[in-house]
């Protein structure tokens, strides 16, 4: 079964050592567990000094299909207390752990959602109340980490956009936080500031709107987790205009 979060909550992606997200702060936002370090302690701190807040702790097996996030309920992973609540300034310490700490071959990976429990409007409340929602990643080392830098493709739709598609061969996660686009002139036609996860195995797309058609051979330079990346792209020719 595939989460589908409601409207009403704020989804956060994270990429920095601690979040704000509203009334509460997360930190760390992200999880490294092995064998040798099965659990792992996080931090959750109400911000505002005034109201208290209620949080929820979902655990979920997270994988990707044709480049989109699917999260499945986990029995695997454990988070606890799964449920609090949180004083003005008060701050809960959650354990995050595994039943059963095994490596395999390829990274396996969760995330925690740390979520807002909306409590009675207030009297004399008009509008939409939103509920935050943060969703923290947990990796589990693979027995032989194989970090290996993304193989790139492009292709040009009917909209004029080119789509890149980036795939990871290696067994383990690989974040890009920043890519731009140049042309063989080494010109910058593009820049994307949309932090995606590339999965062990998986290919994620980015459609980006170039500043102008590109001169000669396609190029991307990012940033990652991993290190810096600038490789040649691939690219599709336009489709002929009827």
């Amino acid at each position: 079964m595939r989460i589908a979060l409601p409207t009403a909550l704020l989804a956060l992606t994270l990429s920095a050592t601690s979040a704000f997200a509203g009334s509460f702060q997360v930190s760390p936002v992200r999880v490294e567990l092995s064998p040798t370090a099965p659990t792992a302690p996080v931090t959750v701190k109400n911000e505002s000094t005034t109201d208290s807040v209620v949080v929820q702790l979902r655990a979920v097996n997270w994988t990707q299909n044709t480049g989109e996030d699917v999260y499945t309920p986990s029995t695997e992973l454990i988070a606890t207390p799964p449920i609090f609540t949180l004083q003005p300034g008060g701050s809960q310490t959650v354990r995050v752990g595994l039943r059963k700490a095994v490596a395999t071959d390829v990274q396996q990976t969760f995330r925690i959602f740390i979520t807002e429990v909306p409590g009675p409007p207030k009297p004399g409340f008009q509008g939409l109340q939103v509920a935050l929602n943060i969703g923290i990643p947990v990796f589990i080392a693979p027995k032989v980490k194989s970090v290996l830098a993304p193989t790139w493709k492009g292709s040009f739709g009917a909209d004029g956009k080119i789509t890149l598609a980036g795939t990871n061969p290696g067994n383990t996660h690989v974040q890009v936080l920043e890519l731009s686009v140049l042309d063989e002139n080494k010109e910058i036609l593009a820049t994307v500031q949309q932090p995606r996860y590339l999965l062990a195995g998986q290919t994620v797309s980015w459609q980006v709107a170039l500043m102008r058609p590109p001169k000669g051979k396609v190029r991307i330079t990012a940033r990652t987790d991993s290190g810096d990346l600038d490789a040649e792209v691939p690219l599709e020719a336009a489709p002929a205009k009827r």
